[in-house]
């Protein structure tokens, strides 16, 4: 009975290192990629105790960030976010949909990305209207830069909203985020949550493609604050 269970355990360890392609060792943290690019996985790097609090006055409108200071996100796995001239030789992006209950003003997103390692350290983060159930044109930007390192915990990429974006209850909205004319050849990851391991849909982006397209799974880690 030992050998077949052997034979299975063997297996299914070369399947998984056949899904893996290891990144060059210079400039990329350690991390890998699936095969198709489309995932990314980090050796765990430093700490840092940076709880998400909700700042006064502000709500959670949507989110799964966690409370606990030392898991805010998970560190190690995420979703590719990547320029079209990054070395992978295309452009991945990510975007998470919300609806709120009620109307109210987002003020305030936070997101789990960290720079891989390679290229531009940026990324860009938008709130956007819907189109047919998939990311429509931006409501706000951000091109945010100097990143913590992927593979890190728990530092977030914040937007602040300034005044704010009304948004109207019921209605669906999307958490972006992608690269610019000035991050493309960024290689970055966005962190999955740590809160709940269930499968959600969202939308993903290649550039081969060249549109977005419906996805579903573990949902990276994000926010979106509001009063």
């Amino acid at each position: 009975m030992r050998k077949p269970v052997v034979r299975i355990v063997l297996v299914l360890s070369v399947l998984t290192l056949a899904g893996i392609v290891a990144l060059a060792a210079a400039g990329h943290h350690g991390i890998v990629t699936s095969q198709d690019g489309r995932l990314s996985i980090a050796t765990q790097g430093p700490s840092h105790t940076t709880p998400f609090v909700e700042p006064a006055g502000l709500t959670t409108i949507a989110g799964n960030l966690s409370r606990y200071p030392n898991g805010v996100f998970f560190c190690c796995y995420g979703y590719t976010i990547s320029g079209p001239q990054s070395f992978l030789g295309e452009a991945f992006w990510i975007a998470i949909p919300f609806t709120p209950s009620a109307n109210i003003t987002a003020k305030k997103i936070e997101v789990s990305v960290g720079y891989g390692g390679n290229g531009t350290n940026g990324v860009t983060l938008s709130l956007n209207s819907d189109a047919s159930g998939l990311p429509g044109p931006a409501l706000a930007t951000l091109n945010a830069t100097n990143l913590s390192n992927y593979g890190s915990c728990c530092t977030l990429v914040v937007a602040h909203g300034g005044s704010g974006i009304p948004l109207t209850g019921g209605t669906q909205y999307w958490v972006v985020v992608s690269t610019s004319s000035t991050t493309v050849n960024t290689f970055d990851a966005w962190a999955f949550n740590s809160t709940d391991m269930r499968s959600y849909p969202f939308a993903s982006y290649n550039s081969k493609s060249g549109v977005w397209g419906a996805s579903d799974g573990l949902l990276p880690g994000y926010a979106v604050l509001g009063q």
